[in-house]
């Protein structure tokens, strides 16, 4: 099923997409959004409770609050979002891009804006048994604080993921327990040694066989030495699947950077007409890697967009504080 025409389909829903979306409405520009995974918000979704601090003005702000507030922001203009929607092929007919999902739809833009990240990153998850009554007790994003408090949590992993999750848990609740395969963590030697002077248990040498509901209500872990241990909550951190292979199997060839990032000119037009990138995908002498850089890029990639769809128009976009396109909404707020 082939969806509306846009002026630009972006492919990646996280902070640089997200933004792209925003931006793109004050420069009136229609916007397709494609994430591939059944959530907004990129990389931030794998830490929810930690604190960014590196967006200028923003005072220190939780992981899911400023996904909250950049999903909110993007779709202030009516662009379309289409998620668990991967994108799986891109054609180029008569300066048009149909960009295909893995549903099969077909999602015709003006241009493409590649906003993917490192890929498409997805936890490990366990694949043993585990009983319906305690499954929505494993997580493998940190969750909501409020649950943890004053409970026993379980960390599954060795590695500085794991460690630094329980190290969190350790602000919430005096009663953390680590779980790891191996025979010593991997993690840096001072978070290890955080995690002990702080009262953190650690079992080396077992892994989870399968999970059932205790007797008492509680999550008991059935390991591999054929005991047990009960808790509340269980955090498994055995680290991501990275599928980067989108822009192998495409028929367009672009000129990459470590054959994999998308190498830009001025600073997110691609060697393919019509074709821009930001975030982490796009590469260009002096980039920042920081969520600040990926707005940064998002912006410009647009007012590129802008001047690629439209020649005459403004090389800039108007700020938003003068911007008609927020008067109502400006207007709302201080009727509050």
């Amino acid at each position: 099923m082939t969806q509306s025409m846009v002026d630009v389909v972006i492919i990646g829903g996280g902070p640089a997409g997200l933004y792209a979306a925003f931006y793109a409405g004050l420069r009136d520009l229609t916007v397709t959004v494609l994430e591939a995974q059944d959530e907004l918000g990129g990389k931030i979704n794998f830490y929810p409770e930690k604190f960014v601090w590196d967006v200028g003005a923003l005072p220190a702000t939780r992981g899911i609050d400023v996904r909250t507030n950049l999903i909110q922001q993007a779709q202030m203009f009516n662009a379309n979002f289409y998620t668990s929607s991967k994108a799986v092929e891109i054609t180029k007919e008569k300066n048009i891009f149909y960009v295909e999902d893995e549903h099969g739809r077909i999602h015709p833009g003006r241009t493409v804006l590649f906003a993917i990240g490192g890929g498409i990153i997805s936890p490990k998850k366990l694949t043993v048994p585990i009983d319906t009554a305690v499954q929505n007790h494993v997580y493998y994003a940190f969750p909501d604080y409020h649950l943890l408090k004053n409970t026993h949590i379980i960390v599954s992993g060795g590695g500085d993921g794991a460690v630094d999750y329980a190290n969190e848990c350790l602000k919430f609740t005096d009663t953390v327990t680590i779980i790891y395969r191996g025979e010593k963590l991997k993690a840096h030697e001072a978070s290890i040694t955080f995690f002990k002077n702080n009262g953190g248990k650690i079992i080396l040498s077992s892994d989870i066989r399968a999970i059932h509901k205790s007797p008492t209500q509680r999550m008991e872990l059935i390991l591999d030495n054929h005991t047990t241990l009960t808790g509340d909550h269980l955090l498994v951190q055995h680290g991501h699947n990275r599928d980067s292979s989108f822009l192998d199997k495409l028929a367009l060839e672009f000129n990459k950077e470590q054959d994999f990032y998308l190498a830009c000119d001025e600073p997110t037009i691609t060697n393919i007409p019509g074709c821009f990138a930001a975030g982490d995908i796009q590469f260009s002498k002096g980039k920042v890697y920081l969520l600040a850089g990926a707005f940064q890029e998002a912006a410009l990639s647009i007012n590129q967009i802008k001047r690629y769809l439209d020649p005459e128009s403004y090389e800039h976009g108007m700020v938003s504080s003068h911007n008609e396109k927020v008067d109502d909404l400006n207007q709302a707020l201080i009727n509050e």
